[in-house]
């Protein structure tokens, strides 16, 4: 199976269990009591790198579609990594904290 479809399906499921737990959370709105009695995230937490789990945890719960958060979570769970190239700037070019 190509990456592609890998990524179409990834996300897929994660739209289906972001609509599960969006009806889940609107019967019941305590998030602490679903995270603490649920175990529908337990198979995510398996195969999500530790540092994108919280990032994937906020997202499910939010319900947060963006393209940019769901496409970091399924590049995690595929072992995609694309970093973005830095240019370089020169001192004139950098912005400075204005406290410092």
């Amino acid at each position: 199976m190509s990456t592609f479809d890998q990524k179409v399906i990834l996300k897929e499921k994660i739209f289906s269990l972001q609509a599960e737990v969006s009806k889940i959370l609107s019967i019941d709105n305590d998030v602490d009591k679903f995270l603490d009695n649920s175990t529908i995230l337990d198979e995510w937490e398996k195969i999500i790198p530790d540092a994108e789990y919280g990032i994937f945890v906020i997202a499910i719960l939010n319900n947060i579609k963006r393209k940019t958060i769901i496409d970091k979570i399924v590049d995690s769970i595929l072992n995609i990594s694309n970093p973005k190239k830095r240019t370089k700037r020169k001192n004139s070019q950098i912005k400075h904290h204005p406290f410092c």
